[in-house]
């Protein structure tokens, strides 16, 4: 099913990337540089549009495999953030989550809001049963988000990732589509 955008609210929707659209992303992601690299260590590594293009790219690719599905949040006409799900595995009915925000939004329940539209998109669209969100257990705001959706606390990897010469602990967050269904009722 081919659509171009998923509605939240009157002014938030999460859109499906394009091309163009690398130069926005690449604007939004350098004006929160120091706010998002923080807990993405891949905004390092993001120095140029071209690095954008290649990443909708890869994305898009991903889509077309059905292995992945990027959406860029957008709040009236302003890219603010994305939410994606990765690791789709149609197999086992499952996926992982990210997102990230400017800065100037947090603390406004956008993403919450985005989180849940993901969720109903993943489980009543896609059929999936299972998505999963792993978080830097430093990174409040985002287990917080994780909670308020539903999601419930598995546990915790020990030295997960080896991020800026140290390992790092993740909390491993899950929601099945029946916890969902009956959380939405």
């Amino acid at each position: 099913m081919q659509i171009s955008y998923i509605p939240i609210n009157n002014q938030l929707k999460l859109v499906q990337p394009e091309l163009i659209m690398a130069e926005q992303l690449f604007q939004v992601i350098d004006e929160n540089r120091a706010y998002l690299s923080k807990y993405l260590p891949f905004i390092d590594d993001t120095n140029t549009v071209q690095d954008e293009t290649e990443f909708i790219k890869l994305m898009l690719a991903q889509h077309a495999r059905g292995t992945g599905r990027l959406f860029f949040i957008f709040l009236e006409n302003e890219l603010i953030g994305t939410i994606d799900l990765h690791q789709i595995d149609q197999t086992h009915q499952k996926a992982s989550i990210g997102y990230w925000l400017a800065q100037k939004h947090t603390g406004k329940g956008i993403i919450t809001c985005c989180l849940q539209t993901l969720c109903d998109f993943a489980f009543n669209t896609l059929k999936l049963n299972k998505l999963t969100i792993i978080a830097n257990v430093k990174n409040q705001p985002s287990i917080r988000v994780a909670e308020r959706c539903g999601f419930t606390y598995v546990g915790t990897d020990k030295d997960e990732l080896f991020e800026r010469g140290q390992f790092e602990d993740f909390a491993r967050y899950a929601l099945l589509k029946r916890e969902f269904q009956k959380d939405t009722k």
